[in-house]
């Protein structure tokens, strides 16, 4: 017996894990001159390991937690008490009050480009999407998890590669997709414009880098990250 009620006017499921879209909306006939709408679907896979209507709700979610983490951030730069400027102090080497003006000022911005994040925005790395970008797509490896183009900052796209699909959700003592979205978002000219000089995923490479290249770690996208969002034995699921 049909159910009705779970089906849409099409006649298909209208559950949430169907992957129905409208892409449409007049009525198709052959009698009105330019009634015929040719539609291109891509139906390729942003992970393979998980429909595309699972990587949207899964990328969200990482999304909405970096959101709660950059939060957390600047309420804590706003005390600057001796237990935060600790925190700089490992991903930066000193937390002066220069450090402080970076952070209180690139932090908001970043709450920001995180905000703006929507599922279309991030996509596979050889997607349509990010063919329109202005910048040369990068291979994938297989080592790499994501990219940014710096000079479309304000499109806010993602280029999502196959090591990001296989990476915990939110392990924050190493590499996880939270800290690869916010990773990204640093890199965005109106955010902190930061640089990839050295990637490190830990507490100690963080701090190793800091210590040798004191005046590079408030740049790099791994420390912005990892002062952000690295602590130990933490996981949000």
């Amino acid at each position: 017996m049909n159910d009705s009620s779970q089906n849409n006017k099409y006649g298909f499921k209208a559950s949430e894990a169907d992957e129905w879209f409208l892409v449409h909306s007049g009525a198709v006939t052959n009698t009105t001159p330019g009634s015929m709408v040719d539609v291109i679907i891509n139906t390729t896979r942003i992970c393979p390991n998980m429909s595309n209507n699972e990587f949207r709700k899964e990328v969200m979610r990482a999304r909405d937690a970096g959101v709660l983490l950059i939060k957390e951030r600047i309420a804590a730069v706003a005390r600057w008490d001796a237990k935060e400027q600790d925190r700089a102090k490992i991903y930066f080497a000193h937390a002066d009050e220069g450090i402080r003006s970076i952070l209180a000022t690139g932090l908001p911005r970043l709450l920001a480009a995180m905000q703006e994040l929507v599922p279309e925005k991030i996509v596979r790395f050889d997607g349509e999407l990010n063919r329109s970008l202005t910048c040369s797509v990068v291979p994938d490896r297989g080592v790499n998890h994501a990219a940014v183009c710096k000079p479309d900052s304000e499109k806010r796209v993602i280029a999502i590669y196959s090591k990001f699909c296989s990476i915990s959700h939110g392990e924050l003592f190493h590499e996880c997709k939270i800290k690869t979205l916010i990773h990204e978002c640093t890199h965005f000219t109106d955010t902190f414009n930061s640089i990839d000089e050295v990637y490190t995923d830990t507490e100690s490479g963080a701090m190793f880098f800091a210590k040798h290249n004191p005046d590079l770690a408030i740049r790099n996208a791994d420390n912005i990250t990892g002062y952000i969002a690295t602590f130990d034995g933490r996981n949000i699921k």
